[in-house]
């Protein structure tokens, strides 16, 4: 993801639709599941592991409403997807991600 004139400019988001349908995911929700796991990854962040930036910028991303991204992290909090520190309102995919998202991923391709 690049930002462009206030704009971010996305490549694409590969969804792993068994996953998501698994979890009872929108698409919407899996795109914002995917920023947040990318985004608090970022090596050069201020906080590892931690995506601290806006709900609003994460609607802005995908031209999402702001209520749609809210309403999709609330969804993924409560599916115990996406973790949030009460403290700082930081947010980051939780192990279940890890292990349903990415880890089952990578372990399917290495089975093929």
């Amino acid at each position: 993801m690049s930002k462009n004139n206030g704009k971010f400019d996305l490549v694409f988001t590969t969804i792993i639709h068994k996953s998501r349908i698994s979890h009872g995911l929108s698409n919407n929700d899996y795109c914002i599941a995917n920023a947040i796991y990318h985004l608090s990854n970022n090596p050069d962040s201020k906080f590892k592991g931690w995506y601290f930036g806006k709900t609003e910028t994460l609607a802005k991303m995908f031209e999402f409403s702001r209520a749609t991204a809210y309403n999709c992290v609330q969804t993924l909090i409560e599916k115990g997807l996406v973790e949030k520190d009460i403290e700082s309102g930081f947010l980051r995919t939780s192990k279940l991600w890890w292990s349903d998202f990415v880890n089952n991923t990578i372990v399917n391709k290495s089975k093929n």
